[in-house]
């Protein structure tokens, strides 16, 4: 369906959950850019993906919703979150190529004119949120979760979107990994590989002795600063790796995702397991060997070139220090 684009002027755009959901969406969000040159776009999103977006060029407004305990009421929540709005919307999207109930909601709630988001295949009363229902989204289900976005905005008449999914990165976060590079005497002479050490999913968690053995081996290959960064809740475990490696390596504290964007852009390899961090080096274009374990589908694998993936049993245990190597040998990805 067709929408009077000149009639929008206000625009919502809701995208949940991770940092991967949001960077896969990046290219959904610059074509709507595109698309709607002169509408304030506003973003809602969730306190764990919103500082990806934060001051992007392609977006005039970020609301995060900030989860209230365990126990909270999403709704509730989203609610709350919504009445911060300065603007009445004309269009909100829920960015998701599929039903969600808890999205629906959203919508209404949004109060904007058009409400636009994937309806299931079988009735469910949440549906009538939407008075721009997108029906048959499981036609999307194999694509990539970008291709999947992209096809899903289709339906209002964009013929015309835009691939980039670069991250743009804030000039503070520049600034910072620049000082933390003179501060460790840190130049281009040497390769710099980031290990990424945190995941929030056990099956894809890498252990810590695995990444020494890593450094290990690697070393033995090529010459490299290796800089270790990880979640605050993994610091510990990442400190220490800093400093038992025997060879030239660094802990790296990112205060936020925007930091450790800035950290991989100045890279020349990240190793990590699937996830956020991924999705990451995929945004800021550094080669990047992430770990896989065989539970996740392939619509989540990292776009770009030198993205490799490594896939070896039901747990990134199955990965040894050895499979990292072929992959970067076999493909070039080390001076």
């Amino acid at each position: 369906m067709d929408i009077r684009k000149d009639k929008i002027k206000n625009i919502l755009v809701v995208r949940r959950n991770n940092i991967g959901d949001m960077i896969c969406a990046i290219p959904m969000l610059r074509t709507l850019r595109k698309e709607f040159p002169a509408a304030h776009i506003t973003v809602l999103a969730d306190k764990s993906n919103a500082g990806i977006i934060k001051g992007a060029s392609f977006i005039d407004d970020l609301l995060v919703y900030e989860k209230e305990g365990s126990r909270a009421n999403k709704y509730l929540g989203y609610y709350r979150t919504l009445e911060q709005k300065k603007r009445v919307f004309d269009l909100v999207i829920t960015a998701k190529a599929g039903f969600s109930s808890l999205l629906a909601f959203i919508s209404l709630a949004s109060g904007a004119g058009i409400r636009m988001g994937c309806v299931p295949d079988k009735w469910h009363p949440m549906q009538i949120c939407y008075n721009l229902p997108v029906k048959n989204c499981r036609r999307w289900k194999s694509l990539h979760q970008v291709d999947g976005l992209l096809e899903f905005i289709k339906t209002i008449g964009i013929k015309n979107t835009v691939k980039d999914i670069n991250i743009e990165i804030a000039q503070s976060s520049r600034d910072m990994v620049s000082d933390f590079f003179q501060k460790n005497a840190i130049t281009g002479s040497d390769n710099i590989v980031v290990f990424n050490v945190s995941n929030n999913k056990p099956e894809n968690t890498w252990p810590i002795e695995r990444f020494r053995e890593t450094a290990g081996i690697l070393s033995d290959h090529y010459k490299i600063t290796f800089l270790i960064a990880s979640a605050s809740s993994d610091k510990d475990g990442a400190v220490r790796l800093s400093e038992e490696t025997g060879l030239r390596s660094f802990y790296f504290e990112s205060p936020g995702v925007m930091d450790f964007a800035a950290l991989a852009a100045a890279s020349d390899l990240l190793i990590c397991g699937e996830g956020g961090a991924m999705h990451i080096g995929s945004g800021v274009n550094t080669p990047t060997v992430s770990l896989w374990s065989t539970l996740r589908p392939v619509k989540w694998t990292p776009r770009g070139e030198k993205q490799l993936v490594i896939k070896k049993g039901g747990h990134v245990t199955s990965i040894s220090a050895e499979d990292v190597l072929e992959v970067i040998k076999n493909n070039n990805l080390l001076k």
